[in-house]
């Protein structure tokens, strides 16, 4: 059992964890994730590793509030305890020998993005961050963004914050600016990297996605993380999470992600109800 050391609220849906796990911790490194159960009774899920503090020996992780587990694992606090909390998983991100590179960030996707980006400035690299959000309430880590990016570009859908647009509207800008960037890294939703991923190869710019696909054992086994990639089936948790933008069929990703959709809603609900009765 793994102990909660810091939680805050980072907007209305999502929460940011800090979790005693110093062998985790020894090893970790950006773009790998972990698999947690809150209780032993409670699914696996997948979460990125946001942070690490290898003298603390804790993880964070930052999660949003959109099905049964992270509702119950949301109603933690401080003190208490994770049942399952293994890792790291995946194959950490290629980063060595980049010299400038744009980061794409979308949404709670900017929780995995930001590590990436972090690992990069620390490695010397020109950083270039562009980051979006549907309106300035559900922005998150602008501040370390900005600690960690030579240039930071906030964008939101609605304008409320930063430029209106997407982020796709911001990265064409910089290119035709004139930066030449030896990769793009997108993460995001998929839609978002699905189109990244098509402008970027107007230009002839590699470009890497982060994949996070339905996953149950994180060792390749099960096949549920089962993505194409260049025509060829790719297993998420041990061939990733990160794959050649240009080379990912995002189309069939997306139609297997909303596979459970429905269930993963009343699954929700009825953990909402539960809680809603134990405060009753």
């Amino acid at each position: 059992m793994n102990k909660i050391i810091a939680k805050k609220n980072l907007n209305p849906t999502v929460t940011l964890m800090e979790v005693e796990a110093p062998l985790i911790a020894k090893k970790a490194q950006p773009g790998q994730f972990i698999i947690l159960r809150v209780d032993e009774n409670g699914e696996r899920i997948p979460l990125t590793v946001a942070d690490y503090d290898r003298e603390k020996g804790t993880i964070t992780i930052i999660f949003q509030i959109v099905g049964a587990t992270t509702e119950k694992l949301n109603h933690l606090k401080e003190g208490e305890y994770i049942h399952d909390f293994v890792g790291p998983l995946g194959t950490p991100s290629h980063l060595d020998g980049l010299k400038k590179v744009a980061v794409v960030g979308g949404g709670v996707g900017c929780a995995i993005a930001y590590p990436v980006a972090k690992k990069l400035h620390e490695l010397g690299a020109e950083v270039h961050s562009v980051v979006g959000f549907r309106n300035k309430d559900l922005v998150i880590l602008e501040d370390e963004f900005k600690a960690a990016s030579d240039k930071y570009v906030m964008m939101t859908d609605d304008g409320s914050y930063g430029e209106k647009g997407l982020v796709t509207d911001a990265l064409k800008k910089l290119i035709e600016e004139g930066n030449l960037y030896d990769e793009v890294i997108a993460i995001g939703p998929v839609v978002m990297m699905k189109f990244v991923s098509k402008l970027t190869k107007e230009y002839g710019i590699k470009t890497v996605v982060s994949m996070n696909p339905i996953m149950i054992d994180g060792t390749g086994m099960c096949g549920g993380c089962r993505l194409t990639v260049g025509g060829k089936t790719k297993f998420a948790c041990v061939d990733g999470p990160d794959f050649d933008g240009h080379e990912v069929d995002f189309d069939e990703a997306l139609n297997r992600g909303s596979m459970y959709r429905d269930f993963e809603r009343h699954a929700y609900e009825e953990a909402c109800n539960l809680f809603k009765k134990e405060v009753e």
